[in-house]
C-alpha cells in the first residue's frame, strides 16, 4: 500500500493529519475519531486498489509493447509473402502493374494528315489501349490468349534497331520515331512491351526532308494534330544523316528519362 499517496496528492490532508495527531497526543482519545477511521479505511482500500491497477497497467503495457513488436515482425513476413506472390505472378505471366513508367520505342508513318500507328492514327501524344476483339476491359492488355496470338495493347520496342529494320524507314521516309512512357498494366515480351497506356515523351519526326527533334509535350501534341508543321523545321537532305540524328536524339532522351525514372 502506498501510505504516502494522500500526502503526495493532497498536502492539505497531510497537514490535517499532523494537527490531529498533536491533539491526540495532548488530550488522548477524541470524539469523532470513528468517522476519521472510516475515512482513512476507505482511503487505504482505494490506495491498495489503485496500486493493483497500476501494477496491472504496467503488465498490460508490457504485453501491448510485446504484441506490437510481434506484429511488426509478422508484418515483415506478410510483406515478404505478398511480394513473393506478386513476383511469381509477374514471372509466370510476364506482366505486372508498373509503379514507374516503362520506357519503349515506337515509329509512326506520316500521311493523310496524321501520325499513324499500325492499327490506328494517334490524335495526340497519349494513347489508351482497347481490345479490338473483346472490347473495353480493365485487364487490358490481355495476356491469356483471348484476343489472339499477338494480343491487345499499345506496343513499343525495347530498342530502336528492330523498328528501323522491320518498318523499313528508308523506304517510308516520312515517319516519326518516338520514346514512350508506358503505364498501367505492362506485359513484357522478348523484344518489347504491350501496355494499357502510353505517352510520347520525346519525338523525332521527318517529313519531306525536314526534321523535328523535341521533348516539349505541348509541341508534341501540336505535331500529332498538325504533322505538316514539321515542314517548318530545317531540312536535312542526307537521309542517312537524318536517320542517325533521329536515332541518336531518341536514344539520348531514353537515357535521360531513365535516369529520372
Amino acid at each position: 500500500m502506498r501510505s504516502d499517496l494522500s500526502q503526495e496528492t493532497n498536502p492539505r490532508v497531510a497537514e490535517l493529519r499532523r494537527a490531529l495527531r498533536k491533539y491526540v497526543e495532548r488530550y488522548g482519545q477524541l470524539s469523532g475519531m470513528v468517522d476519521v477511521e472510516k475515512a482513512n479505511s476507505a482511503m487505504a482500500f482505494r490506495e491498495r486498489r489503485l496500486e493493483r491497477l497500476l501494477e496491472e497497467e504496467a503488465r498490460i503495457k508490457a504485453e501491448i509493447n510485446g504484441m506490437a513488436s510481434e506484429i511488426g515482425r509478422i508484418e515483415k513476413w506478410v510483406e515478404f509473402c505478398l511480394e513473393d506472390a506478386i513476383e511469381r505472378v509477374k514471372r509466370d505471366n510476364s506482366e505486372g502493374w508498373s509503379p514507374r513508367p516503362v520506357l519503349g520505342f515506337r515509329v509512326w508513318w506520316i500521311g493523310d494528315g496524321a501520325l499513324n500507328g499500325v492499327k490506328a492514327p494517334w490524335l495526340n501524344r497519349k494513347m489508351s489501349a482497347v481490345c479490338l476483339t473483346r472490347g473495353g476491359d480493365v485487364e487490358i492488355p490481355h495476356s491469356d490468349g483471348r484476343c489472339g496470338r499477338l494480343g491487345c495493347g499499345v506496343y513499343a520496342a525495347k530498342t530502336i534497331e528492330p523498328l528501323y529494320r522491320d518498318f523499313d524507314v528508308r523506304s517510308i521516309k516520312d515517319f516519326a520515331l518516338g520514346l514512350v512512357a508506358m503505364t498501367g498494366k505492362v506485359v513484357e515480351h522478348d523484344n518489347g512491351y504491350r501496355a494499357a497506356e502510353a505517352t510520347v515523351v520525346a519525338l523525332a519526326a521527318a517529313l519531306r526532308g525536314h526534321m523535328l527533334l523535341t521533348n516539349d509535350p505541348d509541341l508534341i501534341d501540336v505535331i500529332f494534330e498538325y504533322p505538316d508543321l514539321i515542314e517548318g523545321e530545317a531540312v536535312v537532305a542526307d537521309q542517312e544523316q537524318r536517320l542517325r540524328e533521329m536515332e541518336t536524339y531518341i536514344s539520348d532522351q531514353a537515357r535521360r528519362q531513365g535516369e529520372w525514372t
